[in-house]
């Protein structure tokens, strides 16, 4: 049987995704029986991804590229409810798996509910998620949180204290829980909050006392130094639960908390993530994506004074600019000329000009040849029923920002190093920004190229409001990048096809665990559970 797996707080799934793809005997190891998400268009992505799980890969039917490879957000929900009715098994099993509900908020007996249809009996499964982090800034506020007197016009409060009331009243063999790193410096009223973290989740029943069982709390990367008098494992700090994505294979400089839990029945210590020998670099994992270029919108021309609401603000002021191939290409050769004039770092650019991509601006799917076969990440990102890339649309920019796109990438490729904000005054004062505190230190690195001989830094869901911390390595393309591009980052398959907006695609990609990190931690799981049933 395969191994029951329930994932709160899902986003779009990196975590489950990971856990999807361990194999035994040819099938899956894990079967994904609730997802629960409170995000509309994540959920629509959890969706659409477990019906796509409801077939073996050679079997995947070719409506469900056909959604892919749609150009129009639009048309994909009217494709999905063609594609739902003609396979309507596996669309109904997929709605029940993918659970649109805001934990904290819908009546626990629901949630209990469901979870004990979907597990009919089944004591060996494993909880997988992480509480969003705003709720630790509260869990460690004495234990008054958790009476009567709580604040219950603030939500965040609950949703730890769902994770951990899951734990308690369904008892998972194993829980995996991830967090920002920022967990264990945090404090409240002078204690530590990760160690009270820790301490409701070695023992749930300080909270919950009806909950049967204790866990022992692993690191994932260090084995322990020892076990104390109750036989939970010992760590000589905390920094032993962080784990640093690019250590296992992800192309991203990702530093997450992940706590693994394992029930007080279960006598069996697990193995650690092995760390790999070299680090994969964002050029390999992305350079075989089409070239395409930034999107023009409006060149910022000056500002004035109005009064709103009896005080004086400030007024940008702005021209829209047609977005051509030929405007496009006018624009930032001026741009390359005028950053060459300067004072000389850029002098390796002089005999180039920059040509339009083929691909234009890109497209919500691009036919072409990718990933290539050099690409140390091939057979994860790799489907041989997809003969293109989805979401792969550039977004539309600033002038102005444009120019400092171009200025940072051909400053990284002469200096080998992104440019601080003092670079770009010294160059030339149009490349500050427009604002009162651009030279606060606020903004300092508020435009950094991605360096392509090195993983990524940290994709964040604030990739959905710009992309200044995401620019793309190649001057040639001076743009942001792209939804497909964090994804690939972030290790999400090429077939995985992100739902909503282009903004809820960023904001989704941004929130995920990395689902190739994720299925190394799943086989540590399988051990695990595999040794305990002695399968």
């Amino acid at each position: 049987m395969k191994i029951p797996v329930i994932d709160i707080f899902a986003g779009p799934g990196g975590l489950g995704e990971g856990f999807s793809n361990v194999p035994s005997a040819n099938r899956r190891s894990f079967e994904i029986k609730l997802s629960i998400e409170m995000d509309e268009n994540a959920h629509k992505t959890l969706e659409l991804r477990s019906f796509y799980r409801k077939f073996a890969a050679k079997n995947v039917p070719l409506e469900y590229y056909n959604i892919l490879k749609t150009s129009n957000i639009d048309d994909r929900e009217t494709l999905k409810r063609e594609l739902f009715q003609k396979y309507p098994k596996q669309a109904s099993a997929a709605r029940h798996e993918a659970w649109c509900a805001t934990l904290g908020e819908v009546p626990p007996q629901d949630v209990d509910q469901k979870i004990r249809r979907v597990l009919n009996g089944n004591r060996n499964w494993v909880l997988i998620g992480g509480p969003p982090c705003q709720a630790y800034s509260l869990v460690g506020r004495s234990r008054r949180q958790w009476k009567d007197n709580l604040d219950k016009s603030d939500k965040r409060v609950h949703l730890y204290k769902e994770y951990l009331r899951i734990i308690a009243k369904h008892s998972p063999a194993i829980f995996v829980m991830e967090n920002v790193k920022g967990l264990l410096s945090s404090t409240v009223d002078g204690e530590k909050v990760f160690d009270l973290i820790k301490r409701d989740l070695k023992n749930p029943s300080i909270v919950f006392p009806d909950s049967p069982y204790s866990y022992k709390i692993y690191s994932l990367t260090s084995s322990p130094n020892g076990f104390d008098e109750l036989d939970q494992p010992l760590y000589d700090n905390d920094s032993k639960y962080l784990i640093k994505s690019e250590e296992y294979g992800v192309p991203q400089k990702r530093h997450r908390v992940i706590l693994l839990g394992i029930r007080e029945d279960i006598p069996i210590e697990p193995d650690i993530l092995k760390r790999q020998n070299e680090l994969i670099n964002l050029e390999d994992i992305i350079g075989d994506l089409p070239k395409i270029r930034s999107e023009l919108n409006r060149t910022y021309i000056g500002s004035k004074t109005v009064i709103k609401n009896g005080k004086k603000k400030k007024k940008r002021l702005y021209k829209k600019e047609e977005d051509s191939d030929k405007n496009w290409k006018k624009l930032i050769n001026s741009f390359r000329s005028e950053i060459i004039s300067w004072n000389g770092f850029a002098k390796d650019f002089s005999s180039t000009t920059v040509d339009t991509p083929i691909n234009n601006i890109g497209s919500e799917y691009i036919e072409y040849e990718t990933p290539s076969i050099e690409n140390p990440l091939y057979d994860w990102y790799n489907d041989q029923n997809l003969d293109g890339i989805p979401n792969h649309e550039s977004r539309s920019h600033l002038t102005q920002d444009l120019k400092r796109y171009m200025f940072s990438s051909m400053f990284a490729q002469t200096y080998k190093r992104f440019p601080r904000l003092d670079e770009y005054e010294e160059h030339s004062l149009e490349l500050l920004p427009d604002h009162e505190n651009a030279k606060s230190g606020k903004f300092s690195d508020r435009f950094r190229v991605q360096m392509p001989n090195i993983p990524a830094t940290t994709v964040t869901s604030h990739i959905s409001k710009d992309g200044h911390y995401f620019i793309h390595y190649d001057s040639d393309q001076c743009r942001s990048l792209t939804v497909r591009e964090a994804a690939r980052i972030q290790t999400f398959p090429d077939n995985y096809l992100f739902c909503g907006s282009r903004t809820a695609q960023y904001h989704q990609v941004g929130n995920a665990v990395p689902p190739y990190l994720a299925m190394q931690i799943a086989k540590v799981v399988l051990k695990v559970l595999k040794e305990y049933n002695n399968i």
